[in-house]
């Protein structure tokens, strides 16, 4: 009886391998999607002084995944990253989504002696995109 049970155990562990998808092996496989963002800029260059930059986007059903200034993670209200219109503001910056298209991105001066990273990334469904502002010192 033990040998069965160890036998069918077996069995179980080995059709669980096998069935296991590997992105590696298939790498079409499903819920990787094509770009439904369509951002009109990917990566802006800004002087050390206060900018404004507007991007836009073709649809409207993405949301805002998160915010990194310099590679540190910004805290995010989650309810508000998925409307149509908002303003999060940041000693250090602003990001204002309008009409579900817009988004205008303004970074404060520049006091530092570095230059200063914003990357915005966004979601829809299965696929990832992002703006990445560099503000020079």
């Amino acid at each position: 009886m033990k040998l069965k049970l160890l036998f069918g155990l077996l069995g179980i562990m080995l059709l669980s391998l096998v069935s296991c998808d590997n992105d590696k092996i298939n790498p079409n496989r499903e819920g990787d999607w094509d770009d439904n963002i369509k951002l009109s800029r990917k990566e802006v260059n800004v002087t050390s002084s206060s900018n404004t930059v507007t991007i836009y986007t073709e649809r409207d059903g993405w949301w805002l995944n998160g915010i990194r200034l310099n590679n540190d993670i910004v805290n995010l209200n989650r309810s508000t990253v998925l409307l149509k219109d908002f303003v999060i503001t940041n000693p250090e910056f602003q990001i204002e989504r309008k009409d579900g298209k817009t988004i205008i991105i303004t970074m404060n001066k520049n006091n530092t002696n570095a230059d200063r990273v914003l990357y915005v990334s966004l979601q829809n469904g299965d696929y990832f995109d992002g703006i990445a502002v560099i503000q020079s010192k």
